[in-house]
């Protein structure tokens, strides 16, 4: 069963996002794209994992980790062979 995490965004604080832009969909997906750049930072999660929990494929995430100064290929021992892995099966899924 899949983790469900919940945010609760202050009323006054409401306003502010949504004329920034900001709606529920849009703080979800930023939030996923943040959490996964964060945990993937710290060898909690590797590429292709925090590439699936920001719900974009590896050729858009990475250029994202890119984009906000993160380092690119951060691999702890024995991971790259599983991206390799990852990389290999959604380029034959095409």
């Amino acid at each position: 069963m899949a983790l469900l995490l919940e945010v609760e965004i202050p009323e006054q604080l409401k306003t502010t996002l949504e004329l920034a832009g900001y709606s529920a969909e849009t703080l979800e997906m930023e939030a996923r794209r943040m959490l996964a750049a964060s945990l993937y930072t710290r060898n909690i999660l590797s590429l292709a994992q925090a590439a699936q929990l920001a719900a974009m494929p590896m050729r858009e995430f990475i250029p994202f980790l890119a984009s906000l100064g993160l380092p690119t290929l951060n691999y702890p021992a024995g991971e790259l062979a599983h991206d390799i892995e990852s990389i290999e099966w959604q380029i034959h899924e095409r």
